[in-house]
């Protein structure tokens, strides 16, 4: 079972690493994508050829094959590297890209929301000025209510009596007087209209502030979402081009797959080499065998004493030796 895993695992990395590879180094050389998928493919497989043989006939073969052979795998293996490098990169500029685009779109509102927002600020300072402008209008407009338009007419008494003043209505005065409440009132009439107007001009702003707002949000969030959203963080926590976050991610992954693949491919061989198997058996028995109890024989020769000699049993004699 542990085999036929390990045979999997080998075969799945390798055709994953052989897609990335083929697919980049296709989008390469995307005048002849087909042509070029398909040398890249017999390269893939040709590799993984290569790798079982040097394996299983290293001492068979001269050095000039061995020298090759392991050159093309190694050669190879950088132009899978290649390959998957370019696909990856591939894929992340395709999403960069957009990202870039909703970037630029969240520039031009944020410009035009700024754009906005100094408009109102320059309204309200219009506002402010022909408040004071109606402030002024209106003293005006009380200092004419309060102008007199009585004049002092000094009247003949005669030969016989003396001057008497009286006071008369000026009718100049009264003219003078209508004509500037008019004037005044028009005026005021005026600046209330303007100043409405550009209240009004204040109100259409905000509200078109707020749907800014509304679409900013909304694309701030299609960046957190998005597949680059996280890479974004890091780049910014790390103070870092974006770009060479992911530039560095890829390339370690890079690093292993490739040589992980041709690894597994090694060890795949390694577990189905049947010499292997029976030098791991032979080994195994000899550990068992090392594991038995070894007798030990005892050395039964005990030097004679006088006066020790045990007494002759005829039953254990031997027939053949005469006494």
């Amino acid at each position: 079972m542990f085999k036929l895993l390990l045979g999997l695992s080998a075969l799945f990395l390798a055709s994953c690493g052989a897609f990335f590879s083929v697919t980049g180094i296709g989008l390469l050389f995307s005048g002849s994508f087909w042509p070029t998928v398909i040398m890249a493919t017999s390269l893939e497989f040709g590799k993984i050829m290569a790798t079982s043989f040097l394996y299983r006939y290293w001492k068979k073969i001269n050095n000039i094959i061995k020298i090759y052979l392991l050159g093309a795998v190694i050669v190879l293996m950088g132009i899978t590297s290649l390959g998957i490098f370019g696909y990856l990169s591939q894929a992340f500029y395709s999403t960069k890209s957009n990202i870039d685009a909703i970037e630029s779109q969240l520039t031009l509102l944020e410009a035009k929301k700024t754009s906005l927002q100094s408009q109102i600020a320059s309204n309200n300072d219009r506002i402010k000025t022909l408040t004071d402008t109606r402030k002024n209008q209106e003293n005006n407009l009380t200092k004419a209510l309060d102008q007199s338009t009585m004049t002092t007419v000094t009247k003949s008494g005669g030969f016989f009596g003396n001057d008497t003043q009286e006071k008369v209505i000026d009718k100049k005065s009264v003219e003078l007087k209508s004509q500037t409440l008019s004037s005044v009132q028009s005026n005021i009439t005026s600046l209330e209209s303007n100043i409405e107007k550009i209240n009004n001009i204040n109100t259409n702003l905000l509200s078109e502030i707020n749907q800014l707002d509304t679409s900013i949000i909304d694309l701030k969030s299609k960046i957190t979402k998005s597949d680059i959203g996280t890479y974004k963080f890091i780049a910014e926590a790390f103070n870092a081009k974006i770009e060479t976050v992911v530039k560095y991610f890829i390339l370690i992954i890079v690093s292993v797959f490739d040589p992980l693949a041709v690894s597994l491919l090694l060890a795949y061989n390694i577990a189905t080499n049947r010499k292997f198997e029976d030098n791991e058996t032979k080994q195994i028995v000899i550990e068992k065998i090392i594991e038995k109890p070894i007798e030990i024989i005892k050395n039964l020769n005990v030097p004679f004493k006088r006066g020790t000699k045990t007494k002759h049993n005829p039953d254990l004699a031997d027939p053949d030796i005469k006494n």
